[in-house]
C-alpha cells in the first residue's frame, strides 16, 4: 500500500497527547509557524506596540533630560542674578579710594546680562523642546490605544465571522456547472478568503467524482483556514488516500501536522512533521517544520 496511507490508517484514531510540546499557533516563540489568519493579525500588532514601547520609553527619557537641563538652568540664572544685584550695588556704592575698578565691574556686569539673556534664549528653546516631545509622547499613546482598539475589533470580527457565511449558490444551480467550471471558480473563492462560498464547489466536485483528491485537499484547506481542524485532518487523509503524489503534498503534511498540533495530539503531529522533512526536505513547508 501507498506509504502515505499507511501512515493515516495508522492515525484513524486520534489519541490526545500531552500538550508539552504544543507549538503551532503559539506567539511566544522566536519562530512562529502555524499560524491562523487571527493569530498572524494579532502578532504583527504586538510588533507595532512593542515598537511604540521603545518609542515612548525614548521620548520619555528625552523628557527627563530636558527637565534636568530645565532644573540646571534655573539654578544658573538664580545664580547670576545675585551677581548681577551684587555687581550693581557695588558700583552703586564705590568712590575713587574703592578697591573696586569701575570700568572692570561696568564690563563684568555687561557680560552678566548677556549670560543671562543667552541663558534664557536657551530656556525658552529648551521649553519649546518639551512641548514638541510631549506632543510626540502624546502621538504615540493615540496610536497605541488605537492600535489596541482595532486589534479588539479585528479578532471580534473574525470571531464571529467562523461559520457564519452562507453560501452563495445553490446546490441544484452546482450541478448545472461543468466540473472544470466548477473547480476554477472554487478556487478563485478560495483565493479571496471566502472560504464558505468555496466550500459547496469542492464538494459537488467530489460528488462528481472530479479530481477528488485535489477536491478533498481543498475542502481541507478550506477547514484549516476556518480553524476546523478535526475536519481539516480528515478530508487530508481523504486526499491523501486518493493520490499521494500530488504537487500539493508538503502542503498537505504540513497542515496536518499543525492541525494535530492544534487539537493538542503532539504524537500524530510529530509523526507528520518527521515524514514532510524525510520525504521533502527541500520543501518551504520541511524548512518552517519544527524539530521535534
Amino acid at each position: 500500500m501507498k506509504r502515505y496511507f499507511l501512515l493515516f490508517a495508522l492515525i484513524i484514531s486520534y489519541s490526545l497527547s500531552e500538550p508539552s510540546a504544543f507549538d503551532a499557533g503559539r506567539l511566544d516563540t522566536n519562530t512562529p509557524y502555524g499560524l491562523t489568519e487571527n493569530e498572524k493579525y494579532i502578532l504583527n500588532t504586538n510588533k507595532k506596540l512593542q515598537d511604540m514601547d521603545k518609542e515612548l520609553f525614548s521620548l520619555k527619557n528625552q523628557i527627563h533630560q530636558l527637565i534636568e537641563q530645565q532644573e540646571g538652568l534655573t539654578s544658573v540664572l538664580d545664580a547670576i542674578n545675585k551677581k548681577i544685584a551684587f555687581s550693581s550695588e557695588a558700583i552703586q556704592t564705590s568712590n575713587e579710594n574703592s578697591n573696586f575698578s569701575i570700568e572692570q565691574l561696568k564690563a563684568d556686569l555687561k557680560n552678566l546680562q548677556n549670560y543671562v539673556q543667552e541663558s534664557r534664549e536657551l530656556e525658552i528653546t529648551n521649553q519649546k523642546n518639551v512641548k514638541t516631545v510631549l506632543t510626540e509622547l502624546t502621538s504615540i499613546i493615540d496610536k497605541t490605544n488605537s492600535n489596541y482598539v482595532a486589534l479588539e475589533k479585528r479578532v471580534a470580527a473574525l470571531e464571529s465571522k467562523k461559520n457564519t457565511n452562507t453560501p452563495a449558490i445553490s446546490s441544484n444551480e452546482l450541478k448545472s456547472i461543468a466540473p472544470e467550471e466548477l473547480l476554477k471558480n472554487g478556487e478563485k473563492l478560495f483565493e479571496a478568503k471566502k472560504y464558505n462560498e468555496a466550500k459547496p464547489y469542492f464538494q459537488e466536485l467530489v460528488l462528481k467524482n472530479h479530481r477528488p483528491a485535489r477536491s478533498s485537499f481543498m475542502l481541507g484547506e478550506i477547514a484549516y483556514f476556518s480553524e476546523n481542524w478535526n475536519e481539516a485532518i480528515v478530508q487530508y487523509k481523504k486526499s491523501v488516500g486518493l493520490y499521494d503524489k500530488a504537487d500539493y503534498m508538503p502542503k498537505l503534511l504540513y497542515h496536518t501536522a499543525i492541525s494535530f498540533d492544534k487539537i493538542r495530539d503532539t504524537t500524530n503531529a510529530n509523526q507528520f512533521y518527521k515524514l514532510l522533512k524525510a520525504s521533502y526536505p527541500d520543501s518551504k513547508e520541511a524548512k518552517a517544520s519544527p524539530n521535534r
